[in-house]
């Protein structure tokens, strides 16, 4: 028998890859924090010892979902502004409010609750791009799951930096002392193609290749700024990227909903990572990522929830959902199957932040980054297809577990690493100043 620190036995495995089948009553051996073994729960009781197990009758486990893009602090500003389009909602609504109550502590407190909220729906990883990144990173390390974050590049005055100078300068020392983390990676966060000149787009690129670094960029969100960018550029701002070199592997091009052909093999052909947020792009207005065409032209495309202001909640199994759904609108009912949408919020999230070596599927050798849905429950039963359940189901609601590196950070409502009623009390102080 081979020892073994846990196995969690469990009605269904659902490994993603290499072979998206689930498997009926699974289990997985884990040792050091990674995975040792997936397969039928027999076949590795008889070859495993565990120190300790975990029977999950009527539960599916998987990867844990990789949220590709988000503002965490901003859960302080939900409901903040509704109603509103994209153009209004940041320049009447969002950048004032940002303005007058962004603060380390605001920052602190608004990730901490984005956190609580994202392990109770099963995220394990985010991808974060705000203001004082620093804070951000610290409070992920105290909670204990994975992240990127990203740090803002504006080329005016924030409450982080004065500009892009100081911006760099402030990221690139962050980078340093996260350099050897083993689970906060820390990227390039230009704001968008409109609001950083071109100098320090291409100077974001001369750093990120330099030091190895992903860059994660707002493009191509609404029909206006793509109409302002032909009007000042005689081409979409893709092609711009595209004519600087930006467009490589390493981009992460966040809505993407307004995409000529001409973009879309222009994307493609460089290898762009695309995330897609449907919840955050239909509230305000701004469109529908064509996921489909992209993927037929051989795109990455993972999913984001945005930050909790554009989209009130931070759940990746209804982001899978809706854009299951959206790509059936947009190419018949035959599209948007269960196993794309996700791998979508699994496996191609991880691809897209250049982590798919080792989270994103249940697969020997990879982290332990995994979390168990309760399929037993009223909503979701009886289970024909684990994964259509999972998709179309309530399925955000019914995370009981979730591990990262082997650990167990949320069991059955409890918090292993947080305070919830702490956070709370923070959170409830520091909305009455968002106003």
């Amino acid at each position: 028998m081979i020892p073994c620190d846990l196995m969690i036995r469990s009605r269904w495995c659902l490994p993603i890859a290499p072979d998206p089948q689930p498997i009926e009553r699974g289990a997985l051996a884990i040792e050091g924090g990674r995975i040792l073994a997936i397969g039928p729960a027999a076949e590795l009781d008889a070859r495993y010892q565990p120190k300790a197990a975990i029977d999950l009758s009527g539960h599916a486990v998987l990867p844990g979902l990789v949220n590709a893009h988000c503002h965490a602090a901003m859960s302080l500003l939900r409901g903040a502004a509704e109603d509103l389009a994209l153009e209004a909602w940041l320049n009447d609504a969002i950048w004032p409010l940002e303005g007058r109550v962004v603060s380390p502590e605001f920052v602190r407190t608004g990730t901490d609750l984005a956190i609580a909220e994202m392990l109770a729906r099963g995220i394990t990883c985010f991808a974060d791009m705000y203001f004082f990144p620093e804070e951000a990173a610290q409070r992920v390390s105290v909670a204990g799951l994975r992240a990127q974050i990203a740090f803002p590049i504006i080329d005016y005055p924030n409450p982080w930096s004065s500009g892009s100078a100081e911006g760099f300068h402030k990221g690139l020392e962050l980078h340093d002392a996260y350099r050897d983390d083993p689970r906060i990676g820390i990227a390039f966060g230009p704001h968008a193609a409109y609001s950083v000149e071109e100098a320090n787009l291409e100077k974001t690129l001369m750093f990120s290749e330099e030091i190895g670094r992903p860059i994660q960029i707002h493009l191509h969100e609404t029909a206006e700024e793509v109409a302002a960018a032909v009007a000042r550029n005689g081409h979409s701002w893709v092609a711009r990227l595209a004519d600087i070199g930006l467009l490589n592997p390493s981009l992460q091009a966040v809505h993407m909903t307004q995409l000529s052909d001409d973009d879309i093999e222009r994307v493609a052909e460089h290898g762009v990572q695309v995330v897609h947020c449907p919840t955050s792009n239909l509230k305000l207005a701004s469109g529908i990522c064509p996921t489909a065409r992209l993927a037929a032209a051989g795109v990455n495309v993972a999913l984001g929830t945005d930050g909790a202001a554009s989209n009130n909640a931070l759940d990746l199994f209804a982001e899978a959902r809706l854009a299951a759904l959206l790509a059936k609108h947009l190419g018949g009912a035959a599209a948007g199957k269960v196993e794309t949408a996700l791998r979508m919020a699994t496996l191609n999230g991880a691809a897209a932040l250049g982590l798919a070596d080792e989270i994103g599927s249940l697969e020997p050798g990879k982290q332990a980054d995994l979390i168990a849905v309760d399929l037993s429950g009223p909503s979701l039963s009886p289970v024909r297809d684990p994964a259509a359940a999972l998709v179309h189901g309530p399925a955000g609601e019914a995370v009981s577990h979730v591990w990262v590196a082997g650990r167990c950070l949320y069991a059955n409502g409890d918090y292993q690493t947080l305070d919830l009623a702490e956070i709370q009390r923070r959170a409830t102080l520091a909305a009455e100043t968002c106003t």
